[in-house]
């Protein structure tokens, strides 16, 4: 971490290291603290992603007013449980040397997804676009039900006309053929009651 020679640093009580600039911290804080929940007793995928989602959403417009440092000091203080252990023991890990300072949000952005995200949970751009393909396929394979949905009604609203007027065509004939057979059946009558 590079910081000019006129700026402290000082540990918090998670292990932290920060700058010794507190103007405006209050107001960071204040804001922090009573938009962004607290993390680390339900930690999974899904609570983790939420949690991000929420604190990104919060923290974005803070960056023209605050240091990315003085952020991520107040973000990281409102760790508890499993993620405060974990910020806890990666500050370590940097005091020892063993791994690289965190200096912006979407750097612990990144290192948190790292982490809480199991492999099995993180897709790459890749496979977002293959999902996303998929949604399209899908969505047009819904409109596609839909329009076949409109052309089967269609299609039978047709097909029962036709029936219908097939089975008008068919008494028709068959009132046709009775009353053919009944005038036959009178004429031969008439013939025979002539002769």
């Amino acid at each position: 971490m590079s910081f000019s020679s006129s700026s402290c640093m000082h540990v918090d009580r998670h292990n932290s290291v920060h700058l010794g600039r507190h103007n405006g911290s209050h107001e960071l804080h204040h804001t922090i603290h009573s938009d962004i929940p607290f993390f680390g007793d339900d930690i999974g995928p899904i609570s983790f992603k939420d949690w991000m989602w929420d604190t990104e959403k919060l923290v974005q417009p803070l960056f023209s007013k605050y240091s990315h440092i003085d952020i991520l000091r107040h973000v990281t203080s409102i760790f508890v449980g499993r993620a405060l252990d974990w910020w806890q023991e990666r500050q370590y890990l940097v005091k020892k040397g063993r791994t690289s300072c965190i200096n912006t949000f979407y750097e612990l952005k990144t290192c948190m997804w790292k982490h809480f995200i199991p492999p099995s949970f993180r897709i790459t751009k890749a496979q977002q676009a293959r999902i996303e393909d998929f949604i399209d396929i899908g969505d047009a394979f819904i409109q596609n039900i839909a329009k076949f949905s409109r052309l089967e009604k269609y299609f039978k609203h047709n097909l029962d006309l036709l029936l219908s007027e097939q089975r008008k065509r068919e008494k028709y004939k068959r009132e046709q053929a009775k009353h053919q057979k009944l005038e036959k059946k009178s004429l031969r009558c008439f013939v025979l009651n002539e002769h």
